[in-house]
């Protein structure tokens, strides 16, 4: 079992589904139901990775608080290692309101201290003897943005490969992506993400497969798009009943972090699994509450071919 870092944002998402109305201004509005779960792309991502049956260490800074302990507690349920995590008496842990409507959803975040997250709280013990560095949610780790191409760099020095998963930047700025680009070995993105990414160009994928190893486009319900030998593969999703979209993304990087690093998978068998990585978690409410194991992932691949 190879050992794979993830270290980025940390926070919970507090869920208000089945909202009457579109909040505005000065109205209040009534909501079905409420969940507080495990939020954090960084943290679903871990989860899902570790339930898959993969070596997982989780680097990040936690308030000493409620929603910092839930946190911790939900990732070492899973089969996480949370040793590294620094834990901070003075600081409030994240915080992720999620509005939902339909299938339409409102996101307010309150950073905490995922957004005081610094390099120095990513100490060597926990990057010797990675094989694999993933790296999500970064636009919210505000401290350690300026300093990522550094820690690519450290990943490199010892071998290991990177992956990231930028999520979107809300200043569409996508501040150092052109340092970072050269030093990944995959980058996740969804279709809007990687629009903006490239200024609207016509083919995203291509675009970016011009500018990073191996960029890999999540479509949604349309599932997603891959460079393979100079060909776009484009693969389509596994048709679920939706319950949740939340953490599906999330899910979708897990499987195919998986499957290439322990089942030495090719890109394409890689992007099917983590299709349905993100299919069957949308059939279970809140990002980790699928717990997907490897068998079940295949035994969902069968019974649901895309």
């Amino acid at each position: 079992m190879k050992k794979v870092v993830f270290a980025g944002d940390f926070n919970v998402d507090l869920i208000m589904d089945g909202l009457e109305a579109t909040p505005v201004p000065d109205h209040e509005v009534g909501c079905t139901s409420f969940d507080l779960v495990m939020g954090s792309t960084t943290c679903i991502t871990a989860t899902a990775y570790a339930c898959l049956g993969g070596g997982a260490w989780f680097g990040g800074l936690s308030g000493r608080d409620d929603f910092g302990r839930f946190m911790l507690e939900g990732l070492r349920s899973a089969g996480v290692h949370t040793e590294m995590v620094r834990i901070d008496p003075d600081l409030k842990t994240g915080l992720t309101v999620n509005l939902v409507k339909d299938r339409e959803r409102i996101q307010v975040t309150y950073a905490g201290s995922m957004g005081l997250f610094r390099l120095e709280d990513i100490p060597d013990a926990l990057l010797d003897g990675m094989a694999h560095l993933h790296l999500s949610g970064i636009y919210q780790a505000h401290a350690l943005l300026p300093r990522i191409t550094e820690l690519l760099e450290r990943a490199a020095a010892r071998g290991a490969t990177c992956s990231l998963d930028c999520q979107w930047d809300p200043g569409e700025r996508w501040e150092h992506l052109d340092e970072w680009l050269p030093r990944l070995d995959w980058l996740f993105a969804n279709s809007q993400e990687a629009r903006s990414m490239t200024h609207g160009a016509p083919d995203p994928v291509r675009a970016l497969a011009a500018r990073t190893r191996c960029p890999v486009i999540k479509n949604g319900a349309d599932g997603a798009s891959v460079m393979v030998d100079g060909r776009r593969l484009d693969l389509p999703a596994t048709r679920v009943e939706v319950v949740d979209t939340i953490g599906a993304g999330d899910n979708f990087d897990a499987g195919f972090l998986y499957a290439v690093l322990e089942r030495g998978m090719t890109t394409a068998e890689a992007a099917r699994v983590g299709n349905a990585a993100a299919a069957r978690s949308c059939t279970f409410r809140g990002g980790t509450q699928a717990r997907s194991t490897w068998q079940q992932v295949r035994d969902f691949m069968d019974a649901h071919p895309a």
